[in-house]
């Protein structure tokens, strides 16, 4: 059994060291080289005791680590013992550039994704590393990524990775950036690019090239260089480990450092794009291009091609065939430019080795599906699909019926599947806001005590908003946060002081021409309703003292609000909006 186990831990060894991208390949180019040079500078950085307690603090308590390393929990129990003892072995290894092996050893653990279990490329490697280097790596990130942002030298079309910024963000800015141009009469054609293990091939010799590009040099650049050469890995699987092997590419995986040496490899990819949109969250890449003349598909093809030049000259290796082509369109009674819209039906990109771009009606994107038409209902088919199952699943398990159980379950499994990304897709169909909430309709009711009552005062007694309500709610957060800078303001909204109401949000203007369909998206757009619902709120709720603050004082204003959602079987005379709820002047309205 022992045998078997190390020989399975020696396959996936095999199979994870395949993925490493060559070093030697001729095709491999500094693509920073064209870009302008940089004047800022960062060769050295300060840190003090302090610096490794708040590094020490931030850990995970029940985060795992690497084989005989000290436990995250004694770590933190003996934090102001050890946080001494860190400080001078980090300002060692800082100074001289020197890194203990046992710090650069990874241990991987496989995790079963989906598909044939005997298939060793269906397990996702889970990398550990000891909590002793990702203190230091803690306080060497923050330094880092304060001289990238305070030179602005990484682009702002990437999310992934940097604080205030995530995947609602992202879409916000693409979604709103497709409906503008729609409003504008014209098309949006977008490409999803799919790069294979892209953070296991970045090469190392380019990496370093990229970081002298961005100014980073002295003992920062040398230390870095040492945290990425010699490292090795070894597979575990039930406690018995495979043979070492060599890391030759890649930033390494289960560390600190390794999200934002990933931005800076791929940081000058947006620069090669020359007319057209490139967006970013991590490695997952899109290029758009609004369509309103044939030369604007051959502009869009012509960058397209040009990633993937940029990709070959980086060591990056692109899945060609799961490439994916979303177009949103006009209705076929508009014309515009030099083409008609049944012409750029058939229209399709290709890859410089003629693999032809897949069209797709719906896409994936950062977990939420698109839909080239405009319409969530796809989307919210397939969410309350998935929250369904889960629900029957824990149900089907947990048999505990208790409400500080269930509640628990169904906030932790099922209510977070149904509110990923909520105020990008925010439904208006009464049958798509029904849909979703008669998953909560549909659990509450299976709580002990629960089962007589109905739906509105089931909520209510268990001190739960409608789904409808906490939509709107998150909403209005992220305007907060986009007022008091805690996010991008990605799509340009505009703000005004009023001295009755506070801080207002300026709806957003369209033409006069838009066609109907065309004003009912624009209806239903987030910048139209986070301005509408951000106005109806009274200025002493609009507290800008901090976020918990606003919290706290929004929650007080919504609980004088009824919520009566629409639900199967229930009859309404609004649709619970807030904005159903109170009229024109801020008045609540009692229907």
């Amino acid at each position: 059994m022992q045998h078997d186990q190390v020989k399975m831990a020696q396959i996936l060894q095999d199979q994870y060291s395949s993925v490493f991208s060559d070093p030697g390949n001729a095709d491999v180019k500094d693509t920073t080289s064209s870009l302008p040079k940089t004047s800022s500078t960062l060769s050295s950085i300060d840190f003090s005791e302090s610096d490794i307690l708040e590094a020490i603090n931030e850990i995970d308590p029940n985060s795992s680590t690497s084989d005989n390393d000290i436990p995250a929990k004694v770590i933190k129990a003996c934090k102001r013992s050890l946080a001494q003892a860190f400080t001078l072995l980090w300002n060692d290894s800082y100074y001289s550039s020197i890194i203990p092996q046992c710090y650069k050893n990874q241990f991987v653990t496989p995790a079963y994704k989906k598909d044939s279990k005997l298939d060793p490329a269906n397990y996702r490697p889970i990398s550990l590393t000891s909590h002793v280097i990702k203190i230091f790596e803690r306080v060497f990130r923050k330094n880092l990524v304060r001289y990238l942002e305070d030179n602005n030298h990484l682009t702002e079309k990437q999310h992934g990775f940097r604080k205030g910024r995530s995947c609602l963000t992202q879409l916000l800015k693409h979604y709103d950036t497709i409906l503008n141009n729609y409003l504008g009469d014209a098309e949006t054609d977008v490409i999803y690019l799919d790069y294979a293990k892209a953070f296991d091939k970045v090469d190392h010799t380019l990496l370093l090239k990229k970081l002298r590009h961005y100014g980073i040099g002295g003992k920062v650049y040398d230390w870095i260089e040492q945290f990425l050469i010699g490292r090795t890995q070894t597979v575990v699987v039930d406690g018995h480990h495979s043979l070492p092997a060599p890391v030759i590419s890649g930033v390494p995986q289960g560390t600190v450092l390794g999200p934002i040496l990933f931005l800076i490899y791929i940081n000058d990819l947006e620069a090669t794009i020359k007319d057209s949109n490139a967006s970013s969250f991590a490695d997952d890449t899109r290029i758009s291009r609004q369509i309103q003349y044939t030369k604007d598909t051959e502009i869009l093809q012509s960058d397209l091609d040009n990633v993937i030049t940029w990709s070959k000259c980086n060591n990056m290796e692109l899945h060609e065939k799961k490439f994916e082509f979303l177009s949103y369109r006009l209705p076929s009674n508009v014309k515009n430019g030099d083409i008609l819209p049944f012409q750029h039906n058939v229209t399709s990109y290709t890859t410089p080795s003629g693999v032809i771009i897949e069209r797709k009606t719906v896409v994936r994107d950062l977990g939420v599906n698109l839909s080239d038409g405009f319409s969530w209902t796809p989307h919210i088919n397939k969410m309350v699909d998935g929250a369904r199952r889960m629900a029957a699943w824990t149900l089907g398990v947990f048999k505990d019926r208790s409400k500080p159980v269930m509640l628990q379950l169904y906030k932790s499994l099922i209510r977070s599947k149904l509110e990923y990304c909520c105020p990008l897709w925010d439904p208006s169909l009464v049958q798509d806001i029904q849909m979703i909430e008669d998953v909560q309709r549909y659990f509450t009711k299976r709580i002990t005590g629960m089962s007589d009552l109905s739906y509105w005062e089931r909520i209510s007694a268990l001190q739960l908003q409608s789904l409808q309500r906490r939509r709107e709610r998150y909403i209005i957060i992220h305007t907060w946060k986009t007022i008091a800078g805690y996010v991008p303001n990605d799509i340009n909204m505009e703000f005004v002081e009023n001295r009755r109401f506070g801080t207002q949000v300026v709806v957003p203007t369209m033409t006069k021409t838009a066609s109907s369909r065309a004003k009912t998206f624009y209806d239903r757009s987030f910048g139209v309703k986070a301005a509408q619902l951000w106005n109806l709120l009274p200025a002493e709720t609009k507290t800008f003292e901090s976020l918990d603050r606003f919290k706290i004082s929004l929650s007080t204003f919504l609980k004088k609000v009824p919520d009566r959602p629409p639900t199967t079987g229930y009859s309404t005379a609004n649709h619970n909006s807030l904005l159903d709820w109170f009229n024109q002047s801020g008045g609540l309205q009692m229907m």
